[in-house]
């Protein structure tokens, strides 16, 4: 049986040691290495060309969404699963856009994780059963697909559909209140939307504004 190298990586020590103690129990699956930050992930995975690294989005020094697009440009037979407490669209979309073939939520059980490296080491994309039904698709192609928004648009839009007015969007971003109205202008023509109210609609089904 071919033995499938891991890097966990992850910020919080007792989700790495939970993991580590899951993965080590499983015949095949040898837990080569933990990193703590995306720099170390990285760093791990140069030395190390494991066949997988398990990688939390939300880590310092520069973090899962970076760190996966690094590994992945350099050494593309390392696949990247990610494990993490955000669902939403939009850091889905990130993950799989810089070259995951793999997402989960940490509330997943030890079966469900098992089967999804099983799945991504086959170099198969894996998506979440919980976020596929959330997300209202049954595999991440859609999400493949580039925002048609720059960053600066979403986070103009963000600002927008939590209430903020075109003044207040212009301080708290330092541009003028001309350039947020043009903004404004551009992010409805791209979405052909014509309402803060549809806006807000979808600001929340892409993650970029919370339900609550």
């Amino acid at each position: 049986m071919q033995t499938t190298k891991i890097i966990l990586a992850d910020d919080h020590a007792l989700v790495r040691q939970c993991i580590g103690a899951i993965l080590g129990k499983t015949p095949g699956i040898e837990v080569v290495a933990e990193a703590a930050t995306g720099m170390e992930a990285i760093r791990l995975a140069c030395e190390l060309q494991p066949d997988l690294i398990l990688m939390d989005l939300v880590m310092p020094e520069g973090g899962g969404i970076e760190a996966s697009r690094c590994i992945v440009s350099a050494f593309p037979n390392v696949k990247v699963l990610i494990l993490s407490c955000h669902g939403d669209a939009r850091s889905v979309r990130e993950a799989f856009g810089v070259g995951a073939k793999g997402y989960l939520m940490k509330n997943c059980d030890a079966q469900e994780l098992l089967h999804a490296i099983n799945v991504v080491s086959e170099d198969r994309v894996y998506l979440s059963p919980a976020l596929s039904e959330s997300l209202g698709i049954e595999l991440p192609t859609a999400l493949l697909k580039k925002s048609p928004l720059s960053r600066r648009e979403e986070e103009v839009l963000t600002l927008i559909a939590s209430g903020k007015t075109s003044r207040e969007v212009a301080v708290l971003l330092e541009i003028s209140p001309k350039t947020v109205e043009t903004h404004r202008m551009h992010i409805m023509k791209k979405l052909n939307l014509n309402s803060v109210a549809s806006l807000t609609k979808y600001a929340i089904r892409q993650g970029l504004l919370p339900l609550d």
